[in-house]
């Protein structure tokens, strides 16, 4: 059997979703003193709804609005963005960075694999059930094994993780609710998650983005981290199983360790090193994956 087309366009770009995605703490290591997480969080997501908006009206000439659109799935997949960059950020500062992240990026396949199968009647194969099993363990030795600080767990703090879970795997579920053009899609869900984002934006500090180096940073969030990534997922997961994309998308932590290795001088310890090398054996089994074509 060989892989279908649209299989093999979805896989490539969730993966490259995920990688994009995996830049996003290398550039917010080198923004400037000020920059909370959660302004960074908001900031991404309204200034890339207000670049995407304006270009796709322009390129649409008032016609992005006209007939077709799901309110429910554009609702549902803007508030899971938005809720995302809130509870994730939050989850971080109260329980640390190697807890939140493994219980958010962790969690996110488990509940989307579900949340398709109740809702869109996917089918679960066997390969998808051992390569989530391999991904999620070797995301969490990845997390483990580059914490040198002693772990303190919240319980707020893994609830808001967890919360970040469910709103990313909802998000999911939204964009596969609308059926459109991926690139009108991801136009009007960033804009109105950026509204939604707004007033946390406009209630931080935002002075580190008209420095120099911070006005460079958040080009890079909106377009590299944000727009690009959103976009190609957008496409990715109109053509394979919700459960299957958040799986794939775990090239993001990945990436996000490799870039930190090579940019930021970060050396991973043996346990971290063996993380990657399953986590890299989990995507790898799911993206050879042969589906009928």
């Amino acid at each position: 059997m060989k892989i279908s087309k649209n299989t093999l366009k979805g896989t490539l770009c969730v993966i490259a979703a995920g990688m994009c995605w995996g830049t996003t703490g290398t550039i917010q290591a080198f923004t400037p003193k000020g920059a909370s997480s959660l302004s960074i969080g908001a900031a991404r997501v309204v200034f890339a709804g207000v670049v995407l908006l304006i270009y796709m009206l322009i390129k649409k000439r008032g016609g992005l609005f006209r007939g077709g659109w799901s309110v429910k799935g554009v609702l549902l997949a803007a508030a899971g963005l938005a809720a995302y960059q809130l509870t994730f950020f939050s989850a971080v500062r109260l329980t640390g960075v190697a807890v939140g992240t493994m219980v958010a990026i962790g969690s996110a396949p488990p509940v989307a694999g579900i949340f398709g199968r109740i809702l869109f009647k996917e089918q679960l194969p066997w390969r998808w059930y051992a390569a989530t099993i391999l991904a999620v363990t070797g995301c969490v030795m990845l997390v483990l094994g580059g914490n040198t600080g002693t772990l303190s767990v919240s319980v707020l703090g893994v609830f808001l993780a967890f919360s970040a879970a469910l709103s990313y795997a909802l998000e999911g579920v939204g964009l596969r609710l609308i059926k459109r053009d991926p690139y009108d899609v991801i136009a009007v869900v960033s804009a109105v998650s950026g509204l939604m984002a707004l007033p946390w934006l406009l209630a931080g500090d935002i002075s580190w983005m008209l420095e120099p180096r911070g006005a460079l940073c958040m080009a890079l969030l909106t377009f590299l981290s944000t727009i690009i990534p959103y976009t190609l997922f957008t496409i990715g997961i109109q053509n394979i199983e919700l459960g299957t994309a958040y799986t794939l998308s775990l090239s993001e932590p990945l990436t996000a360790w490799l870039l930190s290795t090579v940019l930021l001088g970060e050396r991973l310890s043996w346990i971290a090193s063996l993380g990657v090398g399953i986590l890299f054996c989990g995507i790898l089994l799911l993206a050879c994956n042969k589906n009928k074509g």
